[in-house]
């Protein structure tokens, strides 16, 4: 894939992740269930954490892809070696962690991962989207 075309989709994906993250931190609800958000709000939350570690990685990936594009080769090799690492040590094992864990305790019993509750805190598409 040509280097200009990822980028555009790193940046993409970065923006995505970006919206979809602080859409989530500016949820605001009359009749917020109190055990769902006691301790931690919604930081507490796997699927949360996962949405701000994407958006880090995205934006890297958008840096490193930039950096490729205007030759800065000292720069760019230190921020793919970064964007590497990232994606080896966190990004990828923790997106497949909270996958799997959230769809095998959602099929057991969806009470575990997403309370009733939550379905008139969080609207449908940022649902969704998580």
């Amino acid at each position: 894939m040509e280097i200009s075309t990822l980028a555009m989709y790193h940046c993409l994906a970065f923006v995505w992740y970006f919206f979809v993250t602080y859409s989530i931190t500016h949820i605001r609800a009359e009749e917020r269930p109190s055990e769902v958000f006691l301790y931690g709000g919604q930081w507490k939350y796997l699927t949360v954490l996962n949405l701000v570690l994407q958006a880090v990685f995205y934006g890297v990936s958008f840096l490193a892809d930039v950096l490729r594009l205007i030759k800065k080769l000292r720069c760019a090799k230190c921020v793919i070696s970064s964007r590497d690492l990232l994606f080896s040590v966190l990004a990828f094992p923790v997106s497949t962690f909270v996958s799997i864990s959230f769809w095998t305790l959602y099929t057991y019993s969806r009470e575990l991962v997403y309370p009733k509750s939550l379905d008139g805190v969080i609207p449908l598409w940022l649902n969704h989207a998580m």
